[in-house]
């Protein structure tokens, strides 16, 4: 018997002749849908599962070929309707998908989501709706010129706390490039003002230095997640208390300026973020994860319950960590031993996030896809 027949045996639990509760079979559908390991012909599979296909996985950027392929055509609106709300179709299957539809209405309602689609790729550069900044009141409107007017608009500017959510202003968003701007506005007290100015793609290095130092960290926030010169030692501060937003997925983090080398020197650091930092080091060793899995932080622990060099002892052992992020972070990890991760797959309030673990065989995928449309 080769070693992946003995891994397949593992499976039995899952026999064909198996009827799970239909939420746990939605569940699964869900979680292989957003599995990074599964392969085309299994998500295609997923369009037929249903009669309500559940195909939000149609969103998703790292899609193998041929899945999108395969939506544009398919024989269900719901699904050739995903696709063309995801937003990421090339121009030869919007000719495609368009041409596998007959309904008029359905096919002029693609049309349009088409026309709103390249509308927005198309818009001016000066049309732009950039994230993090007010709009301007109307098309009329223009940023003031020269430094007499900038100080007019400026003190118009109502004094905020440091508790408001703030845009930036619109007016100096427009003159983000103007350094000598920049660097009139970034000492004014006005807290909205600096909160502005920090919004900037780019600042002069002393505007930068000026920023990264301010009392309001929501001015330092700002300044990691909209400036490219942002210095890595306030991506580091910010990260420290920071998770990130839907509007700047993964900033700090994935800032450019970030650090992505010699963080071994974080491993004893007090502060949890900071310290799981280590594990990003090239040179750091699974010893590293194993000692991390007992860390007393939970977020420390999820980060090393997702790493895929964790043992399966101790992946098995943080599955049944009370903290849901570690918890959740080891059901999906490759690591985790068919028989602690079988249970969680046919367990209803697990069972999606198990179904994301890349281990699972694709002949089990097929089987748990199999088993979902068969109870319906």
């Amino acid at each position: 018997m080769t070693e992946t027949d003995a891994d397949l045996g593992a499976w039995a639990a899952l026999p064909e002749d198996f009827r799970p509760a239909e939420c746990l079979t939605d569940a699964w559908l869900r979680g292989l849908g957003a599995n990074r390991d599964a392969p085309a012909e299994v998500l295609i599979s997923l369009f037929d599962a249903r009669k309500k296909p559940i195909v939000r996985f149609l969103y998703r950027d790292d899609l193998p070929d041929g899945v999108r392929d395969a939506a544009v055509v398919h024989h269900s609106r719901i699904v050739r309707g995903m696709a063309a709300e995801s937003g990421r179709l090339s121009p030869e299957q919007w000719r495609r998908l368009l041409a596998a539809t007959a309904d008029p209405p359905f096919r002029k309602a693609l049309q349009e989501v088409e026309a709103q689609q390249a509308a927005r790729r198309d818009e001016r550069p000066g049309a732009v709706v950039r994230r993090g900044v007010d709009r301007a009141p109307d098309s009329e409107s223009r940023p003031p010129s020269g430094p007499a007017e900038i100080a007019a608009m400026a003190a118009t500017v109502p004094d905020i706390t440091t508790d408001d959510r703030t845009y930036a202003l619109w007016w100096i968003a427009a003159l983000h490039d103007d350094a000598d701007a920049m660097r009139r506005l970034a000492v004014s007290p006005n807290l909205w003002i600096r909160r502005s100015v920090a919004r900037a793609p780019h600042l002069p290095p002393d505007v930068v230095d000026l920023l990264a130092h301010d009392e309001d960290r929501i001015v330092r926030l700002f300044l990691t997640e909209s400036c490219e010169d942002a210095p890595a030692e306030l991506l580091l501060e910010v990260w420290s208390w920071w998770s990130g937003s839907f509007s700047f997925p993964g900033r700090p983090r994935n800032h450019p300026n970030f650090p992505r080398h010699d963080l071994l020197r974080f491993a004893e650091a007090p502060e949890p973020r900071i310290r799981l930092l280590a594990l990003d080091d090239p040179a750091s060793d699974p010893a590293l994860v194993e000692r991390f899995s007992r860390d007393s932080d939970a977020e420390v622990r999820s980060r090393a319950a997702g790493d895929p060099r964790l043992s399966p002892e101790s992946a098995a052992r943080l599955a049944d960590d009370a903290d849901y992020r570690v918890h959740s972070a080891a059901w999906q990890n490759p690591a985790l031993p068919p028989d602690v991760l079988i249970p969680l797959l046919l367990d209803e309030h697990s069972a999606e996030e198990a179904a994301r673990n890349p281990s699972i065989p694709a002949a089990v995928m097929r089987r748990m896809v199999f088993l979902a449309a068969a109870r319906v």
